[in-house]
């Protein structure tokens, strides 16, 4: 008898799961004020990926800005991993602006690289994640305070590769969508300058542009284009107090929503300074802002009170301001000798009451410092003061500080060997880093800190330095020192230092405060030739640029129909649109446009109104809308979500839209069933979807799966015909 041979098989793919979860934490101003013995939020449970997963928020007294607790970390907890392979994982979190209005963009935070929590484990296993900087910087603007709430989002990933052999609910990327090019397209308008109705007569120049897309994006350039300004019928207008290369740097923010590079080694400062005046002019909250960051990241003695003069009666330059007053504060010697400066000279002559206002905040900022010396922030990560000072002997000294609030915090986020921090400081025409390794930098000193210094050299130079480091003993006892000399030379000269300057267990002994944070002195000795230069530079100041908003604002334009040059006429339906947009973003319905001579409408036959209105949404936004807002007639039961979703992809690759493609095979394949199986794979086939295609017959061809879509198998091909 001959044996039986027994037959199996599985399909083998990547399969991402996911779960998201909203954590609502009532009494949270409460909390925050009066503090609680119980210092962390636990979430109930919710699952991702078949596995079991809790959020924990903890809060802590030491690292509040005021007096009370605040939210510190946020963790991801896995309960319990009872398989025999790890669990891969990313994360994210979000913290909306509870007023709805989306004033404030939201507080978000991605996790760059996947977590990995083991195999076989029989008790929970914690990811502390990081809360984001823009709530740890603005925390008022996320806390609903009349409900006494903060509402905090996580998304939870879970990578698996496994063999599918049984039914199973999952989240399944058929094909990666194309990023979006909605910037890009955008930005070809100007790069090509297509069909332009407006030109600026900047100095000598002449500066074609198109008022659609300024109206869209500047409020001021709305006020003038729609409204009843003279401007609004003119094709060319002249531009004075600006220079025509800072008018074109605000055009290329306005059709990218970028900064533009400088060009032949222009300043980057200069540019921001130019491009701050013409942000406030013309009211460019995200250009503003990213110009803020520039300036306040270059903040030094020969350019202070320059940036004072220029945020002078900016009322909305007020954080720029504070960062200067901040500067100014950080050290005696700093404001010794911007006092001594002419520009300090001449800004008192012109507005001594802008000076007296400075002074008194200065003044103010220092009181506070000395009151309370850990209060400048809570980022372990961020550098507190460091200077540096002419010798007559040739020789260039700075000392740097680099303070982090919690070291434990820190080697929990950077627990691999090789992560580091950097803390950055000026010395001299070079920048230098302190790098420091919390879990060690290498195997042989995974039980130490690791410590390295250096410069960053762009050119052949060579740098003699004596490096001292110090670590400071809270009790004031005398501090661990430890020095080296070493000739830093070229361009890719290395960093120099301790891979085990001291161990964990002797640094949390001796030099970890009662507050958990640890304390580095740097003081550096320069060779150097000749030096002109005094140099001091504080801890500078980051400001939370909101995201791009090109997105929002086309999809602004859209629904208010202003400036609409087109109109279509799907099923009964008058669909105004912009020949701009539709040019630039889908050529292919860009063809049917041209093709429509001698009428006013433009006819598209064989789609729905619905589904028209999708596809320009998708032009508008680069996304699809949710399929529930799409369906605006739900009692049709046979107008199901699935069949939004086929409609939908029907469009896409009728007229080319590669990424609107791609989302809509994606959202197919999520939610294949043995019911639509047969009809999503006839689909498929129609339109040329590949991978859709194989998707589908690999999925059918399922032993569990293959009985259902059997029965289903009549009934699709009366259908069919």
């Amino acid at each position: 008898m001959a044996t039986a041979v027994q037959k199996t098989s599985s399909t083998h793919r990547t399969v991402v799961f996911r779960g998201a979860h909203k954590l609502n934490i009532l009494g949270y101003t409460t909390r925050r004020r009066l503090g609680s013995a119980d210092n962390t939020v636990r979430s109930r449970s919710f699952d991702a990926g078949g596995f079991l997963w809790t959020l924990v928020c903890r809060f802590h007294e030491k690292l509040a800005r005021v007096k009370g607790v605040t939210l510190v970390s946020v963790s991801l907890e896995l309960s319990r991993n009872e398989t025999d392979e790890a669990v891969v994982a990313t994360a994210s979190v979000r913290i909306d602006d509870p007023s709805g209005t989306g004033w404030w963009p939201a507080a978000e935070w991605h996790s760059e690289e996947p977590n990995v929590f083991p195999a076989r484990s029989s008790t929970a296993v914690a990811w502390e994640l990081a809360v984001p900087d823009a709530f740890r910087e603005h925390e008022e603007r996320y806390v609903d305070e009349d409900a006494d709430r903060l509402t905090v989002h996580c998304t939870v990933d879970v990578h698996r590769e496994e063999s599918v052999e049984g039914p199973t609910s999952r989240s399944c990327l058929v094909s990666m969508p194309p990023r979006p090019s909605l910037s890009k397209d955008i930005h070809r308008l100007r790069e090509k300058m297509w069909w332009p109705d407006v030109t600026f007569l900047v100095e000598e120049a002449k500066i074609r542009a198109h008022k659609l897309v300024l109206a869209m994006r500047s409020p001021v350039f709305a006020a003038e284009f729609r409204g009843d300004m003279k401007e609004k019928t003119m094709r060319c207008i002249r531009v004075v107090d600006m220079t025509a290369m800072t008018f074109r740097a605000m055009l290329y923010f306005i059709y990218t929503d970028e900064l533009p590079k400088p060009k032949n080694k222009a300043c980057p400062v200069a540019m921001a300074r130019d491009l701050l005046v013409a942000a406030d002019l013309y009211d460019l909250e995200r250009l503003r802002i990213m110009c803020e960051n520039i300036l306040s990241q270059s903040i030094a003695i020969d350019n202070v009170m320059e940036t004072l003069m220029l945020v002078h009666n900016r009322h909305r330059c007020h954080h720029l301001e504070a960062s200067c007053v901040e500067y100014l504060a950080s050290d005696p010697d700093v404001y010794d000798a911007v006092e001594a400066s002419e520009e300090y000279k001449k800004l008192d002559m012109t507005c001594p009451s802008y000076i007296n206002e400075i002074t008194r905040k200065v003044a103010k900022r220092a009181v506070a410092r000395n009151r309370s010396p850990s209060s400048s922030g809570n980022n372990s990560n961020r550098e507190t003061m460091s200077t540096s000072r002419y010798n007559p002997s040739a020789v260039m000294i700075g000392t740097h500080e680099f303070r982090i609030e919690s070291l434990s915090a820190l080697r929990k986020t950077h627990n691999v060997l090789g992560q580091y921090v950097k803390s950055k400081f000026q010395l001299g025409a070079h920048e230098w880093a302190m790098t420091v390794y919390p879990s060690g930098e290498r195997e042989e000193y995974k039980e130490c800190i690791g410590l390295f210094v250096g410069p960053s050299i762009d050119d052949d130079t060579s740098l003699k330095a004596s490096v001292t480091i110090k670590l400071v003993d809270p009790s004031g006892k005398p501090s661990y020192l430890c020095k080296l000399t070493h000739i830093y030379a070229g361009r890719k000269c290395d960093k120099h230092g301790w891979p085990g300057i001291i161990t964990v267990a002797s640094a949390n002994s001796q030099y970890v405060g009662h507050d958990g944070s640890f304390t580095i002195q740097c003081r550096v000795e320069v060779t150097t030739e000749a030096c002109t230069s005094n140099t001091v530079v504080a801890a500078p100041t980051s400001f939370s640029v909101p995201p791009s908003n090109m997105a929002w604002h086309l999809e602004q334009l859209l629904a208010s129909k202003e400036g609409w040059d087109l109109k279509f006429l799907v099923e009964d339906s008058d669909i105004h649109a912009h020949g701009l947009v539709i040019a630039t973003r889908s050529p292919a319905l860009h063809e049917l446009v041209e093709s429509a001579t001698g009428t006013d409408h433009v006819r598209v036959d064989e789609m729905k109104a619905s589904i028209f209105k999708v596809l320009l949404h998708f032009i508008y936004t680069d996304e699809l809308p949710r399929i529930d807002d799409v369906l605006v007639v739900p009692s049709n039961a046979w107008h199901s979500s699935m069949t939004v979703v086929e409609e939908m992809l029907s469009a896409a690759c009728r007229f080319r839209l590669e990424r609107m493609r791609r989302l809509c095979e994606n959202l197919l394949a999520e939610n294949m069933e043995a019911g639509n199986a047969l009809a999503t794979l006839d689909l498929a086939g129609r339109h040329g979807c590949t991978e859709l295609e194989t998707y589908c017959i690999d999925y059918i061809a399922q032993p569990h799966v293959v009985k259902d879509v059997m029965k289903t198998l009549s009934s699709f091909c009366r259908v069919s015909r």
